[in-house]
């Protein structure tokens, strides 16, 4: 069993599938550094909290009480998970399965969406039968990693659960570790 956090914007009483929901994911996925929605829905988690949040705020430099507010109001969430990983992820950190996709590290973090969504058609292609998805370290903090699980259908992949929702402020212990990692001014 594998820990997994995601940061979204929590809308009490939005349904499943819903924006505002732990289960929506936006359709159609562009924009992120795996994404090709024609293939798979991107789900994107970290393996701790501090993880999630670094990557959800590291790009405020101030983090104030509103970063942590949807527009509406209502506060952003961090949704606690179980991943029963009966299919194990495909580790990006990994210097023999880099050589035996003949890519660089550097090709993992590059921020180029054409790069690496190219190598994550490449990577689903040739690994989504064995695999569940992928990991890699974190760009923001590389001693914390970042996790995809392929998705398909809007549906969150088999084998999470949501153990847990906790709302996001400037109190919370990974908002506290993570502004200190990433040097942000808190509060």
């Amino acid at each position: 069993m594998t820990r997994l956090y995601r940061c979204y914007p929590r809308i009490p009483g939005a349904r499943r599938g819903k924006p505002g929901h732990w289960s929506y994911v936006p359709s159609p996925q562009l924009h992120g550094r795996w994404d090709n929605a024609d293939l798979f829905d991107s789900w994107y988690f970290s393996r701790s909290a501090m993880g999630a949040v670094a990557e959800s705020f590291y790009n405020k430099q101030r983090w104030i009480p509103e970063v942590f507010l949807t527009p509406a109001g209502h506060a952003r969430a961090l949704a606690v998970f179980e991943y029963d990983d009966n299919k194990p992820l495909l580790d990006l950190d990994d210097a023999a399965v880099l050589a035996e996709l003949g890519v660089r590290p550097s090709q993992i973090v590059v921020q180029d969406l054409t790069t690496t969504q190219e190598l994550a058609r490449r990577i689903f292609a040739r690994a989504s039968q064995d695999h569940a998805g992928i990991s890699w370290w974190s760009s923001q903090l590389p001693s914390e990693n970042s996790v995809l699980l392929w998705g398909a259908d809007s549906q969150p992949p088999q084998g999470l659960r949501l153990v847990g929702i906790e709302q996001l402020s400037v109190d919370h212990p990974a908002v506290i570790d993570a502004a200190s990692r990433l040097f942000r001014v808190l509060g």
